[in-house]
């Protein structure tokens, strides 16, 4: 193997990036907002299929908590395939809390208004109640609902940390009650992901580890990522208590 040339999986994950960029710039051709975010969002949905396990299911709509808290409209819910269901209409779902793996929401373009919106939909998502706890080695607990922003385009790292820095300063906020677990913004490449241990090794006390390596490879810590997230939800046993959520 040439010690210079890209490993395989970094090239294709290199052309896989570079397909969904350029698919997402496609839809610049329709003139209506909305429908560009649906086809971005199926861009994405597309991708998480068909790179994640087959048990894994992609529903949008929302998560409820045995309170009857809700988290607002969520683009793509992860669930396993066996968890009970609350379909509404077609693909469109209310969640249970305890059963979803993961959250993730899908922006054309991650600005300074679509971040804040971001954090304003975490800060709701993570203040469900819910009794799965992710434990592994050298991790920390995941306690509440992971959530990812996944951004075809956006601002750069440093802004986007800017942000959530005076998001949490403004409204005296701990970040573990609303910040993203991962940020991903495919054409600036790069993605912040919590320094927690389930993307990287724990490295030091700040919220955020900041990926620095190839831009062509940042989907590959949301791949990452979810993949540890999965793995560790199907090691758990887990019996919903729906009775819960009718008292």
């Amino acid at each position: 193997m040439d010690k210079n040339s890209p490993r395989i999986l970094s090239k294709h994950f290199a052309h896989i990036k570079n397909r969904l960029l350029s698919f997402a710039s496609h839809f610049e051709i329709v003139k209506h907002g909305d429908m560009k975010g649906y086809g971005r969002e199926a861009l994405a949905e597309e991708f998480l299929k068909s790179h994640l396990p087959d048990r894994v299911e992609f529903l949008t709509g929302e998560i409820i908590d045995p309170e009857d808290n809700r988290s607002g409209q969520i683009d793509i819910i992860l669930q396993s395939k066996t968890s009970p269901k609350i379909p509404l209409w077609g693909n469109i779902h209310l969640c249970y809390s305890d059963m979803v793996i993961g959250a993730v929401e899908v922006k054309s373009n991650l600005t300074t208004k679509e971040i804040l919106k971001c954090l304003k939909s975490g800060q709701k998502l993570k203040s469900l109640k819910r009794k799965t706890i992710y434990r592994d080695n050298k991790k920390e607990d995941i306690v509440r609902i992971p959530y990812i922003v996944f951004a075809f385009t956006g601002l750069k790292v440093d802004s986007v940390s800017k942000h959530i820095q005076n998001y949490a300063i403004e409204n005296k906020i701990n970040p573990e009650l609303f910040a993203p677990d991962m940020i991903v913004v495919l054409d600036k490449g790069y993605y912040l992901c919590k320094n927690d241990g389930w993307t990287y090794p724990i490295q030091s006390k700040e919220f955020y580890i900041n990926w620095e390596g190839s831009s062509d490879e940042n989907l590959v810590g949301m791949y990452n990522y979810l993949n540890n997230l999965i793995a560790i939800h199907n090691k758990l046993f887990r019996h919903l208590e729906i009775f819960k959520y009718f008292e």
